[in-house]
């Protein structure tokens, strides 16, 4: 096989790819909103809206969470030092688990470049890979079944976004 017909085949199998990663966790939102629509219509427009944008607002429930984000990566319940109250914190790491947050992050793919071949490796610029100086997980604590607070409110971009 010639190089430029290997080089155009590996490319275009490359888009294929990206295309069907570059929103996972939109999509994923998407499809449990899809299987759960009675649920979903059930629910206040301010919480309906939040779900959709994957975002999580105080007063919500497990569910309405569970639809935004997906199931969490990591769970861990404790006395919150100043009330003394229990609270659990749901942990979502950016860059994968229970949510999908980003198939191919920190992933470069390169074609060609001068010698030829194709390099795929580590790197911040493909798949959202974002600021390294930013937190590596959002979080959502609750108290009494109920969100009490989140890194992923009204004002935050979304999961695993660039902030």
């Amino acid at each position: 096989m010639n190089t430029q017909l290997c080089a155009s085949l590996i490319l275009t199998l490359a888009m294929v790819v990206l295309a069907g990663c570059g929103t996972p966790t939109a999509t994923s939102s998407l499809n449990r909103i899809d299987a759960n629509r009675t649920l979903y219509e059930s629910w206040p427009l301010p919480v309906q809206q939040a779900v959709l944008e994957q975002r999580v607002i105080p007063g919500m429930d497990t569910e309405m969470v569970h639809m935004a984000l997906g199931l969490p990566d990591d769970v861990t319940t404790g006395a919150n030092p100043r009330s003394g109250e229990t609270e659990e914190v749901w942990i979502y790491r950016q860059g994968g688990g229970g949510g999908g947050l980003g198939g191919l992050r920190n992933t470069t793919i390169s074609i060609g470049g001068g010698g030829g071949g194709v390099y795929v490796g580590g790197s911040r610029t493909l798949g959202g890979g974002g600021d390294p100086r930013l937190p590596a997980e959002d979080y959502v604590v609750w108290r009494d079944g109920r969100v009490i607070r989140s890194t992923l409110g009204p004002e935050s971009p979304g999961p695993g976004a660039t902030r």
